[in-house]
């Protein structure tokens, strides 16, 4: 979990909105974003379950977050002109989503059935605090405790980090 799609940092960090007003990625331009790396062959399985998420009329399942923070964003190394691209707006196309090129700091995407597309190299992934992973969404029943407790291996071995921004530590012992 993390945040993308903003124009700024502060000193190389983004950010949750925190009582030291530190990097805030909303105030920066940034949306909360999932990083993941896909191989490029499986874009394509990616994409349609990317777009099956979405509901009939094409909105995301969370319309009470609103605004920029929560607009939908997909990154792809170059953008429109990475090679898969054409598969992934041929799924976009399949669900009647409209892919729009991303210029940093856009605005929500909630009423509008579009996604837009960052050039990930341009935009990069930065990983959100540590109590933001593997814990359970607002939308779903309660993911459960070996869920949760994934973060503490991860933080363990390296795939999750410190961000640097005011954080909740869970309890990473054990």
């Amino acid at each position: 979990t993390g945040y993308a799609g903003g124009l700024a940092t502060e000193e190389g960090k983004v950010c949750y909105h925190n009582w030291s007003r530190i990097a805030d990625y909303g105030k920066l331009g940034h949306g909360e974003v999932v990083g993941m790396t896909i191989p490029e062959s499986s874009i394509g399985d990616f994409a349609k379950v990317y777009f099956s998420l979405f509901t009939d009329k094409g909105e995301r399942v969370d319309p009470m977050d609103r605004g920029g923070e929560y607009r939908s964003l997909l990154g792809l190394p170059g953008g429109s002109n990475h090679p898969m691209y054409p598969t992934v707006l041929e799924a976009a196309n399949e669900k009647g989503m409209k892919l729009v090129l991303g210029k940093g700091n856009d605005p929500d995407t909630l009423g509008k059935k579009m996604v837009f597309v960052m050039d990930s190299n341009k935009f990069p992934f930065y990983q959100a605090e540590v109590y933001h992973q593997f814990h359970d969404d607002f939308q779903s029943p309660a993911y459960g405790k070996a869920y949760n407790d994934l973060v503490k291996g991860a933080f363990r071995d390296g795939r999750v980090k410190d961000s640097g921004c005011p954080d909740r530590f869970p309890t990473l012992d054990a």
